[in-house]
């Protein structure tokens, strides 16, 4: 969120300082695609401040400006603060203590496989249960309650696989594993990147950045993760999602025909530079040059 807003009123041309107290930006994407988005918050004038806490913050009188004071000794002075620290489940007043239902941290409701609470009666879905608190996801564990609370023949269960999307400018997107989760689990894993300035869609758009990194299994060459950066990344991210579900291997990827010109082309592109670098040859722009 805090990433999200901090493009926002960069790209309106506001001048904004983004401070994160660890070393890297949203730890959980790929650190390529990560450094890449701080790369791009940084040409969009955004003042990236890494490992650095608020120690205190002076509130204004009338117009005067917000003085921030950071644990390095800086202080800066902003029209406005953005604080992200996490969400809460909103259950402060609805009374689930009294009826027994059982919170865990955060205020959030404890569930089974089913959303059941621990009163058998009362189901429970979304951001009030906790992780990964999407939309997406929560509408369908709404059905799924659903069909378990009547008996209906409706899904037992959401995907187990389900795509990110981060809505900053560029658009941020993934699904599956990433490299570095990969390699963690001890997989011999081979990348295969393409750059939306090279495809045909993305000269017509007149894109400079953005790039398509595809993670896969060397052995059986099955695709294990698909990340984004760039235009519409949150839309084009769902044919990823549908080989990372079937591990679909990568020269099932370069026969398949996308209309033209579009940006899907960037799969294919990828999976041809991925062929490349599994038989030790390079065919695509190294990552500083996609960026």
């Amino acid at each position: 969120i805090g990433c999200e807003y901090a493009t926002i009123f960069a790209t309106l041309g506001i001048p904004v300082f983004l401070i994160n107290t660890g070393e890297v930006v949203l730890p959980f994407l790929a650190q390529e695609i990560a450094s890449a988005l701080v790369e791009q918050m940084q040409r969009d004038g955004v003042e990236v401040i890494l490992k650095t806490e608020i120690r205190s913050v002076k509130a204004p009188l009338r117009d005067e400006l917000i003085s921030i004071d950071l644990s390095t000794g800086r202080v800066l002075e902003a029209d406005m603060l953005l604080y992200a620290a996490g969400r809460s489940g909103n259950t402060l007043n609805l009374g689930c203590e009294k009826v027994g239902i059982k919170l865990g941290k955060r205020g959030q409701i404890d569930v089974d496989a089913h959303y059941r609470t621990s009163v058998p009666n009362i189901f429970a879905v979304g951001d009030v249960i906790g992780f990964p608190s999407l939309a997406s996801t929560s509408m369908d564990q709404g059905r799924v309650a659903v069909s378990h609370i009547f008996g209906t023949a409706g899904a037992e269960s959401i995907a187990r696989i389900f795509p990110y999307g981060i809505y900053t400018v560029p658009e941020v997107s993934m699904v599956g594993m990433t490299e570095e989760q990969a390699r963690a689990e001890g997989i011999d894993v081979c990348v295969g990147r393409s750059s939306y300035k090279n495809m045909a869609r993305g000269k017509i758009l007149g894109t400079e950045h953005g790039f398509m990194k595809l993670v896969f299994d060397r052995k059986d060459m099955g695709i294990l993760g698909v990340h984004l950066i760039g235009s519409l990344a949150t839309e084009l991210i769902h044919y990823g999602m549908t080989l990372v579900q079937g591990r679909v291997p990568l020269l099932e990827v370069t026969s398949v025909v996308f209309n033209y010109p579009t940006l899907h082309d960037l799969y294919k592109y990828a999976a041809y530079d991925g062929l490349g670098a599994a038989a030790g040859k390079r065919l695509a722009p190294s990552i500083h040059e996609l960026t």
